[in-house]
């Protein structure tokens, strides 16, 4: 039976949701094109047929995918302490399939390399152009370097803290981290705010 060009849409659709919430839980090399076909019911010729490039065209889009469906939470930071308090939870450290795709699949991304590193620099790119209206800075070069610092000191918090098997030691990392860029210290000690940040 043929396929219509919507079926085929939402065919793609659901590969791409499905992939980009797998390869953030098992990694991409952690699954199949066989499993990912079926956890959405299709075959591997409904599969191919969406994505001729095969596995690497797919890791590619889907990795694109996890920084469009997450930027939206980074848009609505007011604030960096905000945007840190958001992004550093215990919530975000247990939601791999939905949390921010630096820390879950930096690894994986950097062993592929070729058109899934690509889309992963254009994610990462983006997300550093939303933190510049929310960093100090005298110049633009300043900007810029401030939010590689914390984009760089956040991804690598949620990273580390995952990787421990000591809970009070995970939290201090997330919790320093939001402390160095704290404007008021009494801010520090608050619970956290209800905007989750998961990039």
């Amino acid at each position: 039976m043929k396929v219509t060009k919507d079926q085929a849409a939402a065919n793609k659709e659901a590969i791409l949701s499905a992939a980009s919430k797998m390869y953030r839980e098992k990694g991409i090399d952690g699954i199949g094109i066989g499993e990912l076909s079926r956890s959405v019911g299709l075959t591997h010729g409904g599969f191919y047929g969406q994505f001729p490039g095969g596995k690497e065209q797919l890791a590619s889009e889907a990795v694109s995918r996890t920084f469009e469906t997450n930027i939206e939470d980074w848009r609505a930071a007011k604030s960096i302490p905000e945007l840190l308090k958001g992004y550093l939870t215990q919530g975000h450290l247990a939601n791999w399939t939905e949390g921010c795709p630096i820390p879950a699949l930096g690894a994986d991304v950097a062993r592929n390399g070729g058109a899934i590193s690509h889309s992963f620099t254009k994610g990462v790119q983006t997300l550093i152009e939303t933190l510049l209206p929310l960093v100090d800075g005298e110049t633009d070069d300043e900007k810029h370097q401030e939010a590689l610092r914390i984009l760089s000191s956040i991804t690598g918090a949620i990273l580390i803290a995952r990787a421990l098997d000591n809970p009070g030691l995970s939290e201090q990392f997330l919790q320093s981290v939001i402390d160095a860029w704290s404007t008021d210290p009494e801010e520090t000690a608050e619970d956290e705010t209800d905007i989750d940040v998961e990039c």
